[in-house]
């Protein structure tokens, strides 16, 4: 089997996986005129909670999102964190790591509560966290990453998944609602 004929399956799968839990978490609530997305020509806008962000820092507090690397340093540690209200527990996590050039993941040391994963940084990953994690700032995950090129401004982003364009969380309630989740950008060696 072909690499893309497994990236194609597992999507597949994450899809199949990810639709009933979006199904569960629409069924019997009805939407208010104020919960209601903005609709345009061409596709309906979905709410996204500003309290639920995603965000790669560079210290393992979570408060600094912009790192300087000294001359010739080859590695250096990044601290994804998603944040959420206190009151919020957590059943699973959808995102997408975006790095810059120059950089590849060493190593990524993931919470032992993860009990599933699919798919891949650079595509869209999901996982199941079994208990669920409570709230209010989540480290998901911590890399190691190794510098391989010039590093000068280079962006780190968390984005939707490239398959199904969800970038989320899903609450650990009946049915896991799902919920549209923000994202910081952090930086290294930024420009003046």
């Amino acid at each position: 089997m072909s690499g893309s004929e497994r990236m194609r399956r597992i999507s597949t799968v994450l899809i199949f996986v990810l639709l009933p839990l979006l199904a569960l978490s629409c069924a019997g609530k009805k939407e208010t005129e104020a919960e209601k997305p903005a609709v345009t020509k061409d596709e309906a806008i979905s709410f996204v909670d500003e309290e639920v962000s995603y965000g790669l820092f560079f210290d393992e507090e979570g408060t600094k999102r912009t790192l300087e690397l000294k001359r010739g340093q080859k590695e250096f540690l990044g601290y994804l964190y998603l944040v959420c209200p206190e009151y919020k527990e957590i059943a699973s996590t959808q995102f997408r790591l975006e790095m810059p050039e120059g950089v590849v993941i060493e190593n990524d040391k993931y919470r032992m509560d993860r009990v599933m994963s699919m798919g891949t940084f650079q595509r869209g990953i999901s996982e199941r966290f079994a208990p669920c994690v409570p709230g209010p700032k989540i480290l998901i995950h911590t890399f190691t990453f190794r510098v391989i090129g010039p590093l000068d401004n280079a962006v780190f982003t968390i984005l939707p998944s490239l398959d199904n364009e969800f970038l989320a969380v899903a609450e650990c309630e009946e049915g896991f609602p799902i919920i549209r989740a923000s994202a910081f950008k952090a930086v290294v060696n930024p420009s003046d």
